[in-house]
């Protein structure tokens, strides 16, 4: 199992890399060539950087992501950008783990499950990987542009994998933007089962309901759990200014619609669950130096207390816009949709369920 996941990390690294070394190529092979080609005036080191989030509850997480075009792109006059999109992150995402032990009848199966209990709680979900194609397309005077993109998530620990379409639409100061994410696969799915000596509860294991008047002690105990990715859909809103590049406030709207099924005796299906999780987050982005940007907010799901968060990025180059050692605002002849074209597609963490019961099962004897 490790050496799956190892192969696939492998992978998932080396698209990352040729994507960053064939960007380093393509730059230097602009600069060496003939000046008649104006170079990108950007590298690949100022489109990479190294994360830390820090949120409350939780471990700290830590990423490192990077963006860069594939084949020619004049950032002053070239329109449309197609581009690779990758990260690698740690301890980002949430699993929600329900364990379960219910009392309740199936009905026409004529089962007890006795026993009940329930708890939800977080967990992370571990190392992921994450690789993506967009494309974005700048508008005749440059005012705006709308993009497109499509992602593949993958989580080295519990094999879960997503993958998500995105759209963008940037106008002036404003950029609106969705993305919607698809479980893939039918998860990871154990069973087990064994008899145990223990009484029926009543009224099952009055003597009455026995040949030999005495209560049968025969239950079947039935360990079962499921996991799988979360799919959903995320909005989002954020601004810029145009004297303060350097700021960007934002707000986004989640849904995730999980899933989750209850197995019995033999694998039985015995319930279904669709638990639908909602919340928002809302915060401010702002890079204090070129190398250097915060990143704080609040994040709320529904049923659940708030949690703020902060997060820092290290840019690798640097960012031209910047509250100390940078430009606060486009020049007069860069539109604030064209400073924006290489900036990162805005995601929402992978989210998971994971799903464990215990059952204790009575199927009724035949005493003919």
């Amino acid at each position: 199992m490790n050496n799956k996941f190892n192969v696939k990390g492998a992978v998932l690294s080396c698209l990352l890399i040729c994507s960053v070394g064939s960007s380093a190529y393509a730059t230097g092979a602009e600069t060496l060539s003939t000046e008649k080609k104006m170079p990108l005036t950007h590298n690949w080191l100022d489109r990479t950087d190294i994360k830390a989030k820090f949120q409350t509850n939780h471990e700290p997480q830590y990423a490192v992501e990077t963006l860069q075009p594939l084949g020619h792109y004049d950032e002053k006059t070239s329109k449309d950008l197609v581009f690779v999109q990758g990260s690698v992150s740690s301890n980002f995402g949430d699993v929600f783990t329900y364990d379960e032990y219910v009392n309740q009848p199936v009905p026409g199966s004529g089962t007890v499950i006795y026993e009940e209990r329930q708890v939800n709680r977080y967990d992370r979900i571990g190392t992921t990987g994450s690789i993506g194609l967009g494309y974005r397309h700048l508008s005749r005077n440059e005012n705006a542009y709308v993009g497109a993109n499509a992602f593949y998530d993958y989580s080295f620990k519990d094999n879960y994998r997503r993958a998500g379409v995105g759209a963008e639409y940037v106008v002036g100061e404003n950029k609106f933007y969705a993305n919607f994410y698809k479980h893939l696969g039918n998860g990871d799915f154990f069973y087990s089962e064994r008899k145990i000596d223990e009484p029926y509860p009543a009224p099952y294991n009055t003597p009455d309901n026995t040949p030999d008047n005495t209560p049968d002690t025969g239950v079947s105990l039935v360990h079962t759990s499921r996991s799988m990715t979360a799919s959903g859909y995320d909005i989002g809103y954020s601004r810029t200014f145009k004297n303060a590049r350097y700021l960007r406030p934002y707000i986004n709207r989640y849904h995730w619609n999980i899933h989750r099924d209850v197995r019995g005796l033999y694998g039985m299906l015995l319930h279904t669950f669709n638990t639908y999780k909602d919340g928002y987050k809302i915060g401010t982005e702002i890079n204090l130096t070129p190398h250097i940007a915060i990143d704080t907010g609040y994040n709320k799901p529904s049923g659940h207390s708030g949690e703020f968060y902060i997060q820092v990025m290290y840019t690798l180059g640097k960012n031209d816009f910047a509250l100390f050692g940078g430009k606060h605002g486009n020049s007069d002849d860069t539109t604030t949709a064209r400073s924006q074209m290489f900036d990162k597609v805005r995601r929402h963490d992978m989210t998971a369920t994971k799903y464990k019961g215990e059952f204790h099962i009575h199927y009724p004897h035949d005493h003919l």
